[in-house]
């Protein structure tokens, strides 16, 4: 598949609205929210695990700390794929993270990154609506602390 430049200006904004609302629904634990952002069956590599469909990404989402503030900042999102019915993306998610087991408020203090990720999206359309097909976030760099 390459890229329809007829349909970029239309899906552009669109997918990249989707893959912010994804990592924020991660970071503020609407995970119902972030489900209906996926197919139902969607495969979602994760943290080293293959989630399929709604119900073991749930399962894997409710073993998270509800402890932690963590943010995934998505950046240099460009769609490497494109038309009428699905589309791919990459994009670098740093993430930043702060967990000493207690509900504390921001801010918080923290040493840096916790990681840089590269991540692949595979989109379908459906009706009016983008959905993720599938997702990959694949670590590149590890951070050590200071």
């Amino acid at each position: 598949m390459s890229i329809d430049r007829r349909l970029l200006p239309a899906a552009q904004p669109e997918l990249t609205q989707l893959l912010n609302q994804f990592f924020h629904c991660l970071d503020e634990f609407q995970y119902e929210a972030l489900l209906a952002l996926m197919e139902k069956d969607a495969l979602w590599h994760r943290q080293g695990k293959i989630q399929r469909g709604a119900a073991e990404s749930l399962a894997a989402l409710g073993q998270r700390s509800r402890t932690q503030r963590i943010r995934h900042v998505i950046s240099n999102i460009q769609v490497t794929e494109l038309s009428a019915s699905e589309a791919r993306s990459v994009a670098y998610m740093t993430v930043y993270k702060h967990d000493d087991g207690v509900m504390a408020p921001a801010p918080r203090t923290i040493q840096g990154a916790a990681g840089f990720l590269l991540v692949s999206t595979h989109f379908r359309r459906h009706g009016d609506l983008w959905l993720v097909a599938e997702m990959k976030a694949v670590p590149e760099f590890q951070f050590t602390p200071s």
